[in-house]
């Protein structure tokens, strides 16, 4: 499977803002062969319970601002790599990532089980160590 999208520094990057935006061009321009292409804003799970009364528009937009967001799913020929950028890393970001792994397996057993990457500008040692107890890679930029 590949992305929407070139591995390659855009004009703006869905879902991606600030800092975050600054890490990930880093990132890029730092490792500009890594991968093939990727998808920004990759949803995971299914949001919220819907109630039956409801109108169909307000179940899509319900369920669309409460599932869960991959920032980037990023491909190299079929294996895919859930990646999470952020300006400074903590231990709340073990969770999220890994949250993200569980739903993407459950959502789509086709796919191969993705491979975990953060992103980041800052991590400190006890959560460098964290992640690394997991298997999440983690590249500083």
């Amino acid at each position: 499977m590949s992305g929407r999208y070139p591995y390659q520094r855009r004009t703006s990057y869905p879902h991606m803002i600030g800092e975050d935006m600054k890490v990930w061009e880093r990132f890029i321009s730092k490792f500009p062969t890594r991968f093939e292409s990727v998808d920004y804003d990759w949803r995971v799970g299914q949001g919220m319970e819907l109630l039956p009364w409801w109108q169909d528009s307000i179940k899509r937009m319900a369920t669309m601002i409460t599932q869960k967001r991959i920032d980037v799913l990023a491909w190299s020929v079929e294996l895919p790599t859930i990646i999470e950028v952020k300006r400074a890393v903590n231990i709340s970001t073990l969770g999220q990532i890994l949250g993200y792994q569980i739903l993407f397996v459950k959502d789509f057993p086709h796919i191969s089980k993705p491979e975990l990457l953060v992103v980041c500008e800052f991590i400190g040692v006890d959560d460098s160590v964290v992640l690394d107890a997991y298997n999440v890679s983690v590249e500083v930029v």
